[in-house]
């Protein structure tokens, strides 16, 4: 694992989160989403809505990974928005990395360090939901505890029509921050 260190995000990351946030999106959801989409998103109206969500305490700040040459990859956690979810339930929101850190132990870190922050607000349970085509994403998920739990939803974007499926686990059972070896 290349060295790196995870911390909470500040105003002054907003830029880097933006482009992670786009690079991202670009490499693991082409051919998954409409290329088009992907082409065109903005990491400048991005990084405007982060710096806005971090300063004004909207939501929890997400969790960078950084490495010797910059932001890797970041996570966001929160309390689940979901309908049929206590307040008991967080949910991990978001998890990108840029691609050259696939497979190198930073998006385990950023997903401990999501958990961790749930578990430490008081969650006992939590989901995450992922694009049912999204193989790469949804092995991830299995091999850090999760199971799918029935749960689907469709979103419209970019002209398409994309499902997603929800992954849920207790906190005392998901990989992260409690030692177990995934």
């Amino acid at each position: 694992m290349p060295t790196v260190e995870i911390r909470r995000a500040t105003e002054n990351d907003a830029r880097d989160l933006a482009l992670v946030h786009v690079q991202a999106w670009q490499w693991a959801y082409r051919g998954l989403m409409p290329d088009a989409l992907l082409d065109g998103l903005d990491a400048e109206r991005r990084a405007r809505n982060w710096q806005q969500l971090i300063r004004e305490g909207q939501v929890p700040r997400p969790h960078v990974a950084v490495t010797g040459s910059g932001v890797a990859g970041f996570s966001h956690a929160d309390t689940s928005g979901d309908e049929d979810a206590g307040s008991e339930t967080g949910e991990v929101t978001a998890i990108y990395l840029l691609e050259d850190y696939v497979g190198t132990g930073v998006g385990r870190s950023l997903w401990e360090a999501a958990t961790n922050q749930l578990r430490e607000s008081g969650h006992t349970a939590f989901s995450v939901w992922v694009l049912d085509s999204n193989r790469r994403g949804r092995n991830f998920y299995e091999r850090m505890g999760m199971s799918l739990d029935g749960a689907t939803k469709e979103q419209v974007i970019g002209g398409s029509t994309l499902t997603e499926v929800r992954y849920r686990s207790s906190l005392g059972d998901a990989a992260g921050g409690l030692g177990r070896s995934v």
